[in-house]
């Protein structure tokens, strides 16, 4: 079977999810009328896309030894796993899973067949499920699945499975009160799209009940009371989380003992995956983490976790974001944050002037690279310059038509000194906007209120999301402070000047002081001596 269509809203790379507040759902799709596996066949390799708005494994809550190991006894028992697909990591005390030996860069240590995969092939071979879910995104298809599942209890086919996926908690985004969301995440850029996505939620349940009840004959209500909105939310949130997008597969699946992997953030785009293993393989001190690159192998045909560093015996085994989300996108998904994110990043945005008279000319160039010359998003990283966005804003920012090809987008060059004091100034006033948002911008405010005594869990968690944002953007401002410093100038129409000019000759004048005297005594000796008269004769004959 050909794989589901791509997601119809995607971002490029450099336009992480958080630009967009579409539902987070998935988009929805027409399925292909084709029986068959949701994976591509050896054939039918999909190539990967950047499916920025999906989600991904979650840090494991709940879930204990026994658990784990009663379903790595059903998969092996009763559904032929062989044993060395998962000999490599143990799984022990809340499901932690660590390695049972030293591993090397490039080494499988899971590699689960997608037969035992849940996908939207199960959703649609679900008799109860399948009407309910056509039409709407995979993931909503699949809170359903789980949501029936569930209610089977020990008759469902997927019990030792289901039984690793117990309730969310109450602390996962989506269950938060609107209320709770705009006073907790306030300033936040993820503001809008959490309480959109709570919103969401609630509404794709409203309409499942209203299809429901709306035809009785094909839904009887007596089959469908384990559908409620309690269990729905819960469902969906545990799917959120869990749910792992396969990039060479096109798909999202539910993984199992995949999906019992920590979830950790993923380098910047360009930086060797080893890095979000931490520890010495990020040049830092203490044992790495096993990191594991997630994703579906088609000669296999088995979703894999395929270790991307030099890891030793007995290690924690974690698995990087394949979508390369940053920290406030991956607490909305999980309800966890990474605070040892080594590639986390701010979204911000910049846009060229309509009135400008270049303004049809510069559209056109920035189309042409793919851009948008209304309103284009850059991930803005806490170790680095934002160089693309720098490049855009000094295109947008040139005045002459023979200035517009001396822009690259390739180097760091500057323009002219005039070009980059606005630029960097654009960007210095923007970075104070976006701390301006804040209750206040300063970290230490969310600094002193972690240590608060009685603080809930929402507004802890909700403090260590702000506190993440505003590291990031201080960072930024501290760059662009920097870069300002050099310049020491202000543009007026003869080129540069010191802004500080005015100041400079007071203090000057000052300084001078203690000299006057002196210089006032030279000069009246000059008098005595008729030095003067004769500048006044001038020149004899």
């Amino acid at each position: 079977r050909l794989p589901p269509a791509a997601m119809a809203s995607m971002l490029s790379c450099a336009a992480p999810c958080s630009v967009h507040a579409r539902s987070a759902f998935g988009a929805r799709h027409n399925r292909s009328r084709h029986p068959g596996r949701a994976f591509p066949g050896r054939a039918n390799r999909v190539t990967p896309v950047c499916a920025a708005t999906a989600f991904a494994a979650p840090f494991v809550a709940g879930v204990d030894k026994a658990l784990a190991r009663e379903l790595v006894a059903w998969l092996t028992v009763e559904k032929g796993l062989p044993y060395e697909a998962s000999s490599q990591v143990s799984f022990g005390e809340n499901g932690v899973a660590t390695l049972v030996s030293d591993a090397r860069a490039g080494e499988p240590l899971i590699a689960i067949p997608q037969n035992l995969c849940v996908t939207a092939v199960d959703v649609q071979d679900s008799p109860i499920v399948a009407g309910l879910a056509l039409g709407r995104g995979e993931l909503i298809g699949l809170a359903l699945w789980l949501c029936h599942e569930r209610a089977k209890g020990a008759l469902s086919e997927w019990a030792p499975y289901v039984a690793t996926l117990p309730s969310a908690g109450d602390d996962h985004p989506l269950k938060w009160t609107e209320a709770e969301l705009l006073k907790l995440l306030q300033g936040s850029p993820i503001k809008n799209e959490a309480v959109s996505r709570a919103a969401d939620a609630k509404a794709e349940f409203a309409a499942i009940r209203q299809m429901i009840a709306g035809d009785t004959k094909s839904y009887p209500q007596e089959a469908y009371e384990f559908l409620t909105e309690v269990s729905f939310i819960d469902a969906l949130s545990v799917v959120v989380a869990r749910a792992q997008w396969l990039n060479a597969a096109n798909v999202y699946a539910m993984v199992p003992l995949v999906d019992l992997l920590p979830i950790v953030g993923a380098p910047p785009p360009g930086v060797s995956p080893k890095l979000a293993a931490g520890g010495e393989a990020a040049g830092k001190t203490g044992l790495s983490k096993a990191a594991g690159i997630v994703d579906y192998d088609v000669a296999t045909e088995c979703v894999t976790v395929t270790c991307a560093n030099e890891a030793r015996q007995t290690v924690p085994v974690v698995a990087i974001d394949s979508l390369g989300r940053n920290c406030s996108d991956l607490f909305l998904a999980t309800g966890v944050v990474d605070q040892t994110h080594v590639g986390d990043f701010l979204v911000m945005t910049a846009s060229t002037v309509n009135t400008d008279k270049l303004f049809d000319a510069k559209r056109q160039i920035l189309e042409g690279m793919g851009m948008s010359a209304d309103s284009q998003a850059f991930p803005v990283f806490a170790d680095r310059m934002p160089l693309q966005m720098l490049a855009y804003l000094r295109f947008a920012r040139v005045k002459e038509p023979s200035e517009l090809m001396t822009v690259s987008f390739e180097e760091d060059r500057i323009v002219s000194p005039m070009n980059e004091y606005e630029v960097l100034q654009l960007l210095m006033g923007d970075a104070r906007e976006f701390l301006g948002e804040y209750e206040n911008s300063s970290e230490e405010f969310e600094l002193l209120q972690l240590k608060e005594k009685g603080l809930s869990s929402r507004a802890y968690t909700a403090a260590r999301v702000r506190l993440q944002e505003k590291k990031l953007m201080n960072a930024t401002t501290n760059a662009v402070r920097r870069r300002l410093a050099p310049i020491r100038g202000i543009p007026t129409k003869q080129g540069m000047e010191d802004p500080n000019a005015d100041l400079l000759e007071i203090f000057d004048a000052i300084e001078n002081l203690p000299n006057k005297p002196k210089q006032m005594y030279a000069e009246f000796k000059k008098w005595a001596r008729g030095d003067y008269e004769e500048k006044n004769r001038g020149p004899k004959g």
